[in-house]
C-alpha cells in the first residue's frame, strides 16, 4: 500500500482502532500507534485490566485511560478523547471503534470477537492466525457482505507473505513457491514445554523478565506454529503444501532455489505454485550461516530468457538465483509483529483491502500425537504435551476425516492412537458446543467441503 503515510495524514478525523488482548503483539502495536498521525488507539480489551494499563503506559498514553464497562461506558470514554480499558471484549466490538484488532492468541475467543466485530460493521485484524486456519474462509465471505475487511495482521509472516507473493505476480513472475525460515528439528516434533527454552537457549532470569509463554514457545519448534502460518498463506493465495507437512529442507537463503524447485531440475518439489518452510538448522542442532529464520521469501521462475539472464547478473545483491539460472528467490529477511501493523489498520479502513485474507480452503492443519494415546486422555492443543500441528491439504484432510487441530484442544481421546498417527473425528469427542465448532460446521456446510 503505497502513499499510507500521506492519506492517513489527510483525514479530518483519525482512525478509532480497539485493540482485543493486551499481550506483546498487542503492546507493541499501541506502542506503534502512538506514533502514527491518523490513528489512534481508544479503546483496550483483556481480562487483565492491569496488564491493559501498563501497555498503554508503555506507549505513553497511560494519561488518557479510563476503565470502563459495557459499550455506552466504552463509546463515552471515546467521545471525552479517553481510552476505554475493559475486560467485555464483546463491549469493544459493539462500540464506536473503526477497527476490531483481535490478538488474544486464543482461537475460540477470536472466532467470536471477529464474528461480533463484523456483525457490528467492524473491520477485523486477525492477530491471532490459528482462528483463521479454521474458519477464515466463513469470516472472510461474512466481512464482505457486509461491507467490511478481515484481514491478516501485517508485520505477521503470513502477511508478508502473501505481499510478496502479490509484488512477483505484479511484476510478472511465475510462482514456484513461497514460505518462511525457522528453526526446525524433526526431533523437535515431540517436545514438550519443559525444556524448550533450553533448546533455544535462554536462561531462567531472561525467561522471567520477559514473561515468556512455554507453551507458545515450543509450538514454535514442534512444527504447529509453522503449519499455522503456511496454512493462512495457502488459504490466502490458493496454494497447497507439495507433500503432506511439507518439505522443510535446511537451507541458506542462497540454496533456497535449488532446494524448492521442480524434482526434474535437481530440486524437491513435485509440484509448483506451493507453501513450504525452510529449516535454519542442521540435524545436529547447528544453525546455518545465512539464515531466513525470521524472514519470508517466494521463489519464481520466468520462460523470458533475457529476464532471467538479467536477474542473474544482479544475483547475490539481495537476491539469488538457483545454480541452474532457472528460478529466483526473494526474501524479505525480517518482520515485526506488532510494530508493522498500523499498515493493515490504514488498508481496511482506507480503501477496504485486506493485506491478505482467507479466499479459498486449500489447506488445513491438522494434529498428530506427541506419544501413544489411549482412552480417556485429554488433548492439551498447540505447544503441549500431546499433540503437534501439521500442514494437509484441505481435500486429503477432508477425505482422510482429519479433525482441524484448534477444534482439539481439551477433547478426550477415545481410541489407541500411536506417536505421530494424525487425529481423525472417530479417535476424539469433541467440545461441539464451543463457538469456533459451531462456525467451523456452518463454514463445511457452506464450502462442501467438511465431514
Amino acid at each position: 500500500m503505497i502513499n499510507t503515510h500521506r492519506k492517513l495524514g489527510e483525514l479530518d478525523e483519525p482512525i478509532d482502532v480497539g485493540i482485543i488482548g493486551a499481550g506483546l503483539f498487542g503492546t507493541k502495536l499501541m506502542d506503534q500507534i502512538a506514533r502514527v498521525q491518523g490513528i489512534r488507539t481508544v479503546a483496550v480489551a483483556d481480562l487483565n485490566l492491569d496488564a491493559a494499563e501498563q501497555s498503554l503506559e508503555e506507549a505513553g498514553v497511560a494519561d488518557r485511560r479510563t476503565r470502563a464497562s459495557g459499550t455506552d461506558s466504552i463509546d463515552r470514554a471515546i467521545a471525552d478523547d479517553k481510552i476505554a480499558v475493559t475486560d467485555d471484549a464483546i463491549a469493544l466490538t459493539a462500540s464506536g471503534v473503526d477497527v476490531v484488532v483481535e490478538s488474544t492468541g486464543v482461537p475460540d475467543a477470536g472466532a467470536r470477537h471477529a464474528y461480533n466485530a463484523i456483525l457490528e460493521g467492524k473491520h477485523v485484524v486477525m492477530v491471532t492466525v490459528e482462528t483463521d486456519t479454521v474458519v477464515g474462509p466463513l469470516l472472510a465471505d461474512m466481512a464482505a457482505s457486509a461491507g467490511v475487511t478481515y484481514s491478516l495482521a501485517y508485520g505477521d509472516q503470513p502477511a508478508l507473505i502473501v505481499e510478496l507473493y502479490d509484488w512477483a505476480r505484479s511484476i510478472g513472475m511465475d510462482v514456484v513457491a513461497v514460505g518462511k525460515g525457522n528453526p526446525y528439528r524433526e526431533e523437535y516434533r515431540l517436545g514438550t514445554p519443559d525444556d524448550v527454552f533450553e533448546r533455544y537457549g535462554f536462561n531462567d532470569s531472561f525467561v522471567e523478565d520477559h514473561g515468556l509463554n512455554p507453551r507458545m514457545y515450543n509450538s514454535f519448534l514442534d512444527g504447529t506454529k509453522v503449519a499455522v502460518e503456511m496454512c493462512a498463506v495457502a488459504n490466502a493465495l490458493d496454494l497447497e503444501p507439495d507433500v503432506s507437512g511439507m518439505h522443510l529442507p535446511t537451507c541458506e537463503i542462497p540454496e533456497i532455489p535449488n532446494e524448492l524447485r521442480p524434482a526434474e531440475d535437481g530440486g524437491l518439489l513435485d509440484g509448483t505454485g506451493v507453501v513450504d518452510t525452510v529449516s535454519t538448522l542442521y540435524p545436529d542442532g547447528t544453525s546455518v550461516d545465512h539464515s531466513i529464520s525470521f524472514g519470508v521469501f517466494v521463489v519464481t521462475s520466468t520462460p523470458n530468457r533475457a529476464v532471467a539472464e538479467y536477474i542473474e547478473q544482479n544475483s547475490c545483491d539481495g537476491l539469488y538465483v538457483s545454480d541452474d539460472g532457472e528460478y529466483q528467490v526473494f526474501y524479505r529477511p525480517y518482520h515485526l509483529p506488532g510494530v508493522e501493523t498500523t499498515i493493515s489498520i490504514a488498508s481496511a479502513a482506507l480503501e477496504n483491502e485486506p493485506t491478505g485474507v482467507a479466499r479459498t480452503h486449500a489447506a488445513e492443519v491438522v494434529a498428530a500425537a506427541k506419544r501413544d494415546l489411549s482412552p480417556g486422555d485429554e488433548l492439551d492443543g498447540g505447544g503441549g504435551y500431546t499433540v503437534y500441528g501439521t500442514l494437509e491439504t484441505a481435500e486429503r484432510a477432508a477425505s482422510e476425516g482429519y479433525v482441524p487441530f484448534e477444534l482439539l484442544d481439551g477433547a478426550e481421546v477415545v481410541a489407541d492412537v500411536s506417536t505421530d498417527d494424525v487425529i481423525t473425528y472417530d479417535d476424539v469427542s469433541l467440545d461441539e458446543s464451543s463457538f469456533i465448532y459451531t462456525l467451523r460446521a456452518i463454514q463445511d456446510e457452506r464450502m462442501a467441503g467438511g465431514r
